[in-house]
């Protein structure tokens, strides 16, 4: 077995231009919720992260144990070449 380093950062420690990248990601998947039109009628919708505040983007990176490369890439699994 080898032994690697790998540098990993949270979403807070990225750059703007990584933190967009992590934007895109998350937005790949949106979240599907229910709101409620002026007249009462519930309409499905969907919500994407991009949208959100910094701090909620932060808090759920954080609450999902999401680590980026430095160009905001999700480090999923490693590829060794």
């Amino acid at each position: 077995m080898k032994t690697i380093k790998i540098n990993a950062y949270n979403y807070q420690d990225l750059n703007k231009d990584s933190k967009e990248n992590v934007k895109h990601w998350l937005d790949e998947l949106p979240f599907d919720c229910e709101d409620e039109d002026e007249k009462g009628n519930i309409i499905k919708k969907l919500e994407y992260p991009s949208d959100w505040e910094e701090l909620d983007i932060q808090e759920h990176c954080q609450s999902n144990e999401y680590l980026f490369d430095k160009y905001g890439k999700c480090i999923h699994h490693l590829q060794v070449k």
